[in-house]
């Protein structure tokens, strides 16, 4: 067992409280030079303890006496390592000039005497330090490690010059330039200087990567750290950091950071040929950019052909993200497109339409993916945005053919339908053709909407053409039919009651092949607007009757009381329907107090007042707030019916898309020539165009009011700068 000696502990704690000249005093009397050796439970030693302290006069002292400059206390530390960590560069120097290990390793070390395996308590044990000892927490590092975390640029520089190995790993294993920036506080400028400078000494001293650590943790702290400076990032990127197989974890931390900065310089120097939307962690980079806000990041990702609806794991779309995480997604999407407009030379312009064709995705998939991300129709504006109105015109052209064949077919079903059933109520016997011309259209109509649902069973189940069609081609087929096997005596038909239900089932029909009619012709470039401002008018119309109902109703069965005579107030449904008509006006006021007939039919005094607060009320008030809220904003509803519309042909030229990608479009069997007919009108359009200030030959597709919105966009950017002088100059003065 160690004896005990009161002056070496009476050294090491004057060390400690920095009574220097007391601790010179104790060196003076040993004449044995035992106060040089290791002390208490974790043996620090008084050079140990004069590292600590930055006494160079004590470490000369000590050192001639015979102290080991490289001695370790059973923790793993050693002379040195308290001079870095302390950041003291001259107690560094001498320790290194007097023989100090430059690469010494320090950690925990085993021993024959028993020490706490918690550090901290370690150090508790030892009560004459009082816990002042810094505390290791990285297993066989080095000194240059530790001055690298800790942001020491001088103690660097010393070391390595020094002959310290750049390139030294520990436990993990880390190298030194791993744990650079690691602690560096972003927003402090002299830290950051350091961090660069430390940066520069340890690439200067050829420190290479290899490969970046397996460990997550660790790679993560050690990239982003990275990525904070500019500087730091050009002399990484400058063949340091190995960049195959790594770009797609270096755009995502960058992504993270939203460095705008340090993601151009790491975009332009990965390859060409490296696929931008390559997932790290199952997640691209410009999801990352969403999702942290970074709006700048998320533009630059996007200008060079980032996907806009690559997906995560649980199916987020890039454009999800966009709206659900970014602030003012709209403006942020219009500056997209807006970039996607340069100028060419003084009369023409490029449109480029990369961002909406991604290269592994059907054409329409961006647009498709803002609809299905959204149902507000202040942000589904986006759809008006001349990029978007150009490249839907574009793609219009393409596959027009097939929606007015659609048309034509539906045409002369409904005229057929129509003819067949004027016909059939007529009662007229030669009507045998036209009813094989509508069971023979409506089973076409039939398989054609039951392929459709086969195909395409999600786009489908959610679109009300589709219900409205099977309902009326269902209808027309059993009705015709139903008159070719069922038949009727000539009393029955004389009296109109041979088949009552064929005449309300084709009534239905007719009335809703008609509506479909007026929802196909929503899609076309003249009228769609009108047609989808019809819909809007009629929303807003039954919002005000779902409000209001209880009112209707209420009026309804008061004057079922009051009339309780009248035949047209016979019962609720009669009731309800009277009432609405009266609503129109159609009050037919001598008919309801009739007086003439002896038998009162009403309650004479009650009956007129409730009548004249009904006018007031339901016929005046309701009609008047009913139509005024329809049609209080005509500019508002013109602009709705044609988002709408763009809407409705995106959604028809993405189903398009979609069919035409299904197998059995292109399976062998299929004639050479159809192949050749729907994928020539299918074939993608050109990646951009060019305008002219004139005539060019995307005049007739394109209309005036977009080109000139398109050549305004180019012109904006000008138009601000100026603004901006003349601003300036106004201040100035």
């Amino acid at each position: 067992m160690e004896e005990y000696d009161s002056d070496h502990t009476a050294l090491i704690t004057a060390i400690k409280n920095e009574k220097f000249d007391e601790a010179s005093e104790i060196l003076a009397r040993d004449r044995e030079n035992k106060y040089v050796r290791p002390l208490g439970i974790l043996q620090i030693t008084a050079l140990q303890m004069a590292a600590w302290q930055g006494n160079i006069d004590l470490l000369k002292q000590l050192h001639e006496k015979g102290a080991d400059i490289n001695s370790k206390d059973k923790i793993g530390r050693c002379a040195l390592y308290y001079a870095v960590y302390n950041g003291n560069t001259e107690v560094t120097k001498w320790l290194l000039e007097h023989g100090g290990d430059v690469d010494i390793k320090i950690g925990i070390y085993s021993s024959m005497t028993e020490i706490p395996n918690d550090i901290r308590t370690a150090n508790m044990q030892y009560s004459s330090l009082e816990r002042q000892l810094p505390i290791l927490y990285g297993r066989k590092r080095t000194s240059l490690q530790f001055a690298v975390e800790k942001n020491y640029a001088d103690i660097v520089r010393v070391l390595v010059e020094s002959g310290a190995d750049v390139n030294i790993e520990d436990e993990y294993p880390i190298i030194p330039l791993f744990l650079a920036g690691i602690l560096v506080n972003l927003n402090d400028p002299n830290e950051m200087n350091k961090f660069n400078e430390i940066v520069g000494i340890l690439v200067a001293a050829k420190a290479s990567v290899k490969a970046f650590p397996d460990s997550t943790d660790i790679t993560r702290l050690h990239v982003t750290a990275m990525l904070r400076s500019v500087t730091v990032t050009k002399i990484l990127l400058n063949g340091v950091w190995p960049l195959k197989n790594y770009e797609s974890m270096l755009l995502h931390y960058a992504a993270e950071l939203g460095n705008i900065e340090t993601l151009e310089i790491l975009l332009e120097a990965i390859s060409p040929e490296f696929d931008i939307d390559t997932p790290y962690m199952d997640i691209t980079a410009l999801h990352v950019a969403a999702f942290n806000n970074h709006r700048k990041c998320a533009q630059a990702l996007i200008r060079r052909e980032a996907n806009l609806v690559a997906k995560t794991k649980i199916g987020i779309t890039v454009v999800d993200a966009i709206f659900d995480c970014i602030s003012q997604p709209l403006d942020f999407l219009t500056d997209v497109l807006n970039s996607c407009v340069t100028p060419e030379c003084d009369k023409s312009i490029v449109v480029n339409f990369h961002i909406l064709t991604p290269r592994v995705e059907t054409q329409m998939a961006v647009v498709t993916a803002i609809i299905a991300a959204t149902s507000d129709m202040k942000q589904l504006a986006i759809l008006q945005h001349p990029v978007v109105e150009t490249f839907l015109r574009l793609k219009w052209k393409k596959i027009r053919i097939f929606f007015f064949l659609h048309i034509f077919i539906h045409t002369s079903f409904i005229i057929f339908l129509s003819n067949y059933a004027l016909m059939f109520a007529q009662n007229d016997a030669d009507h045998v053709v036209t009813r094989r011309i509508v069971a023979t259209c409506s089973c076409i109509l039939l398989l054609h909407n039951i392929i459709q649902i086969i195909l395409e069973p999600k786009y489908y189940r959610r679109q009300l053409e589709m219900c409205l069609s099977l309902i009326c081609v269902i209808l027309s087929l059993i009705t015709s039919i139903a008159e070719e096997f069922v038949k009727c005596s000539k009393e029955e038909i004389e009296s109109r009651h041979c088949m009552d239900w064929m005449l309300h089932s084709i009534s239905i029909a007719i009335l809703l092949s008609w509506m479909q009619m007026m929802l196909l012709i929503s899609r076309v470039l003249m009228w769609g607007d009108y047609a989808l401002m019809f819909y809007t008018v009629l929303r807003n119309i039954l919002k005000v009757l779902l409000a209001f109902g209880s009112l209707i109703i209420g009026f309804a069965l008061s004057f079922a009381v009051l009339f309780h005579g009248n035949n047209r107030f016979q019962n609720f449904w009669k009731s309800i329907i009277k009432t609405v008509v009266m609503m129109m006006g159609e009050y037919e006021y001598e008919e309801l107090f009739d007086t003439k007939n002896s038998e009162s039919t009403f309650l004479s005094s009650t009956s007129r007042i409730v009548f004249i607060v009904f006018v007031m009320l339901a016929s005046i008030v309701l009609i008047n707030l009913m139509i005024g809220l329809a049609v209080n904003d005509i500019q508002g509803l013109e602009k709705e019916g044609h988002i709408r519309r763009l809407k409705k042909q995106a959604k028809f030229i993405a189903h398009l898309e979609r069919v035409m990608f299904q197998r059995i479009f292109r399976s062998t069997w299929l004639p050479d020539c159809l192949k050749s007919l729907l994928f020539s009108r299918y074939c993608r359009i050109v990646p951009f165009i060019e305008l002219v200030d004139g005539n060019n030959v995307y005049n007739s597709t394109i209309p005036v009011h977009v080109k000139e919105a398109l050549f305004l966009l180019v012109k904006k950017p000008f138009q601000n700068d100026n603004s901006a002088e003349t601003k300036s100059t106004g201040i100035i003065q």
